[in-house]
C-alpha cells in the first residue's frame, strides 16, 4: 500500500512529488497524459527553438513561490521583451497603429510622450528554455517507475483507513491502495469526471463547482522563424487586435533570452524566434474555423507584421493549442460559462483547502491556492501547503 497517491502531474504534483522524494516517502504520480506538466507546456520548433503554448510567465513582484523555485533549480529567466509599445489593429482592412503605453497602463494623449518600458505586460518575466524547463527540472530527480503516464482516475472511494483509487490505462481498469491521496487538478475537472464513495459533502461539491479553471477555455498559437523579422522592423511584437474577426486577441514576442534578431549572434541553445498570441474566438466558434484555422492566423500576421510573417526563407512555422478540447483542463462547466468571468477569479475557496475524509483526501492544484491562485505560483504555493498538511498528518 502506498503512503501517499497524487493524481496529476502538473507542477502543482510535480512539485509536492518532489518534496516526497526529498524526504524518503512511499509515493506514486498518476497522470491522464501522456506526458508531465499539466497546463505548462513547451513544444519546439524544427530548429529547436521553444515555445510555450500554456503558462508563460511570471511577475516576480507578486510571485515569490516560483521566482524561488527558477532560482533554487539553477534556471535562467528574463524579461519579457517590452518597451511599452504596441501594435493596436481595431479595422480589418486598415494598418495597425503603433500605440505607447504610460506608467498608468493607458495609451498616451500625446504622441511625444515616451513609453513605459514593460507597460504591456507589467514587468513579466519568462524562463529560458520556455515553462517546460521547470517541469524537466523537476521530474529530472524522480524515479521513472513512481511516475505513471496515461492513467487516468475514474473512481476515489473511502474505505476507512485507506483509500482505494480505480484507474484506467488504456482499456485496463485497476485499483491501487493508498493511506493518503492528493488530487492535484483543477477542482471542476475533478468534480466533473470522478466518482466519490462516499459522497463528498454537499458544501465540498458545490466549492469545487463554483471554482473555475483558470485559463481552461483559451487557445493559443506559436509562430517560430528562423529570425526575428519584426524585431529587425522595429517592432517588439506586441501587439492587441480588437476588429471582430480577429482570430488572435494578443500577440507577443515569444524569443529566447539573447534579445537579438540575427540567430547567428545567438547562444546555441537558443535558436531561432518565435511570437505567440491568443485565440480571440470562443472554443465554441474556434470549432467552426478549424479547417482554414492556420490560414487566418497567418493572415493576422501579415496584418501586423508584414510579409516576413509568411516567407518560406524564415522557415515559418505554427502551432496550436486548444485547451478547452482537454477535459482534464476544461470541465463542461467552464464552457458553460466561457465569457461571464470578469477579470481574475478570487481564488483559496477554504474548503478546498482543508482535508476531508478524516485526513486521507486532499485537493491541490492551483486553484485551491488564494496566492497567485490559477497562476504558477499558486501551483508551489498548494503543494507546500500540501506538504505541510501530509507531514503533519505523519507527525500526529
Amino acid at each position: 500500500m502506498l503512503d501517499v497517491a497524487i493524481v496529476g502531474g502538473g507542477l502543482c504534483g510535480l512539485a509536492l512529488a518532489h518534496s516526497l522524494q526529498a524526504r524518503g516517502r512511499d509515493w506514486r504520480l498518476f497522470e491522464s497524459r501522456d506526458r508531465l506538466g499539466g497546463r505548462a507546456l513547451t513544444v519546439r520548433s524544427d530548429n529547436g527553438t521553444p515555445v510555450d503554448l500554456g503558462a508563460t510567465w511570471f511577475w516576480p513582484h507578486s510571485q515569490p513561490a516560483i521566482t524561488r523555485l527558477v532560482a533554487d533549480l539553477g534556471l535562467a529567466s528574463f524579461a519579457q521583451h517590452d518597451d511599452g509599445r504596441v501594435l493596436h489593429l481595431s479595422d480589418p482592412n486598415r494598418s495597425p497603429m503603433a500605440v505607447a503605453l504610460t506608467e498608468q497602463l493607458r495609451p498616451a494623449a500625446d504622441a511625444s510622450v515616451p513609453a513605459t518600458p514593460g507597460a504591456v505586460h507589467g514587468g513579466a518575466r519568462r524562463i529560458a528554455g520556455g515553462t517546460g524547463a521547470v517541469i524537466d527540472a523537476l521530474a529530472r530527480p524522480l524515479p521513472d517507475a513512481r511516475l505513471r503516464l496515461g492513467h487516468s482516475l475514474v473512481a476515489v472511494i473511502d474505505h476507512g483507513d485507506f483509500i482505494e483509487l480505480q484507474l484506467r490505462h488504456g482499456k485496463a481498469l485497476y485499483s491501487v491502495h493508498a493511506r493518503q491521496l492528493v488530487l492535484a487538478l483543477p477542482p471542476r475537472v475533478i468534480e466533473a469526471g470522478v466518482r466519490f464513495t462516499p459522497a463528498l459533502e454537499p458544501a465540498v461539491r458545490e466549492a469545487m463547482q463554483r471554482t473555475p479553471t483558470w485559463m481552461a477555455t483559451a487557445a493559443k498559437a506559436g509562430f517560430a522563424y528562423s529570425r526575428a523579422f519584426w524585431r529587425e522592423a522595429g517592432h517588439t511584437g506586441n501587439a492587441w487586435v480588437t476588429h471582430p474577426q480577429a482570430m488572435l486577441a494578443e500577440v507577443f514576442d515569444a524569443c529566447g533570452p539573447d534579445g537579438v534578431a540575427n540567430p547567428a549572434q545567438a547562444p546555441a541553445a537558443y535558436p531561432g524566434a518565435a511570437l505567440a498570441g491568443f485565440a480571440a474566438l470562443g472554443a465554441v466558434q474556434r470549432e467552426s474555423f478549424a479547417r482554414g484555422r492556420d490560414l487566418l492566423l497567418r493572415s493576422q500576421l501579415v496584418q501586423l507584421f508584414g510579409a516576413d510573417a509568411v516567407d518560406p526563407a524564415l522557415q515559418p512555422e505554427t502551432f496550436w493549442q486548444d485547451w478547452a478540447n482537454e477535459p482534464d483542463t476544461c470541465s463542461p462547466a467552464d464552457i458553460a460559462e466561457e465569457g461571464l468571468q470578469g477579470g481574475h477569479p478570487g481564488y483559496g475557496e477554504p474548503l478546498l483547502a482543508q482535508a476531508q475524509w478524516g485526513g486521507r483526501l486532499y485537493f491541490g492544484g492551483s486553484e485551491t491556492s488564494r496566492q497567485g491562485g490559477g497562476y504558477l505560483d499558486g501551483a508551489l504555493c498548494a503543494a507546500g501547503r500540501l506538504r505541510r498538511q501530509l507531514l503533519a498528518e505523519v507527525v500526529s
